[in-house]
């Protein structure tokens, strides 16, 4: 990441959307705005009256604090915290562009369906399949995902030779029925499709997909990367594509520096918010050779809303989690002190 990075340096400097809905009327179309604004709040966890935000102790392990009402509040607003119940990171402004995006390849007519590309708990998918639903377009929405956390880095040639590793990391990693049970608490069950496998073996499977609208927010180089190979092609004219952690993490932006170069992409790079670019895709770069046939070669689930959602675990289980943790790790150290000892 980039080391002159500091979320509480960005907060006191970031311009966010007002942590407040617009007031529902009669008019349908204020009704759909009123609506949508709620969501967003509800998905970073800014409808209630206090929100936990997730971070890591002197040790690395992770622990929990309530978000401070003022500055607290702001970085959660921006996407600058990890929030232990909210089911999306990346704070209002980026989900209120992403709204804006699919409102705008509805109103242009441009063909294809949507895809996130690394979902975690899913908030970001949910707003785009809401969005879709308050307008009454039913093309299919694609969430792409390991749901089991990030695999070992290096699987792709080329890129750093230092790369990112963010495998045991297990706040990033969310199962896909949860990711599901979050689609069905908003009553978004229809046209959802999951994609489940690191993308380095699933995203060729896709390839050939018809898009109008890709988000990607896989962090790394090796994610970025294979994500950009394998589904731009199959991007729209007029469509668009928003990278997450662009300006955050060197070695996404890296990936999308090489794959703009080897193809002669030159659209204008926007920058949503301190984190995350899109761009509109013109005629450069490349193009489809095929059509995709309903996820040929990958297993696609589809959203029911037959089952109930699983319940999360509680503040109190998983600070008993980490307490079982803490102990397994002093009695490996004190087994590491006796086999020592006994080696004497």
């Amino acid at each position: 990441m980039s080391e002159s990075f500091s979320a509480l340096d960005v907060a006191s400097g970031v311009e966010t959307l007002p942590i407040a809905a617009s007031a529902p009327g009669a008019d349908p179309e204020q009704l759909r705005v009123s609506y949508l604004d709620l969501l967003r709040l509800c998905l970073c966890d800014l409808a209630g009256a206090g929100t936990p935000s997730v971070r890591r102790d002197e040790n690395e392990r992770p622990c929990w604090e309530q978000l401070d009402q003022e500055v607290g509040l702001k970085m959660r607003a921006a996407g600058l915290d990890w929030p232990m119940n909210g089911l999306s990171m990346v704070g209002l402004s980026r989900l209120k562009d992403l709204q804006s995006l699919v409102e705008q390849i509805v109103a242009d007519g441009i063909a294809g369906d949507v895809i996130e590309a690394g979902a975690w708990r899913g908030g970001a998918s949910i707003m785009m399949r809401a969005t879709l639903d308050s307008l009454g377009d039913d093309r299919q929405v694609y969430v792409a995902d390991s749901f089991a956390g990030f695999p070992e880095p290096g699987r792709i040639e080329g890129g750093p030779e230092d790369r990112l590793d963010l495998r045991g990391i297990d706040f990033l990693s969310v199962p896909e029925d949860q990711v599901a049970a979050n689609f069905r608490k908003f009553g978004l069950t229809d046209n959802v499709h999951f994609v489940k496998g690191f993308f380095e073996d699933t995203m060729a499977t896709l390839q050939g997909g018809n898009w109008a609208l890709i988000r990607l927010d896989g962090d790394t180089y090796d994610a970025t990367r294979v994500c950009l190979d394998t589904l731009y092609s199959g991007l729209a004219v007029g469509g668009h594509i928003v990278i997450d952690d662009y300006l955050l993490i060197d070695e996404c932006k890296e990936a999308v520096t090489d794959f703009r170069a080897e193809h002669g992409i030159t659209d204008e790079i926007v920058e949503i918010d301190w984190n995350a670019v899109r761009w509109q895709r013109s005629e450069a770069g490349p193009k489809a050779e095929r059509t995709l046939d309903s996820g040929v070669g990958v297993a696609i689930a589809t959203v029911s809303g037959d089952s109930e959602p699983p319940m999360p675990p509680s503040r109190a289980e998983l600070e008993v989690r980490d307490e079982i943790e803490r102990e397994q790790a002093r009695l490996e150290e004190l087994r590491r002190e006796l086999e020592a000892e006994a080696a004497e």
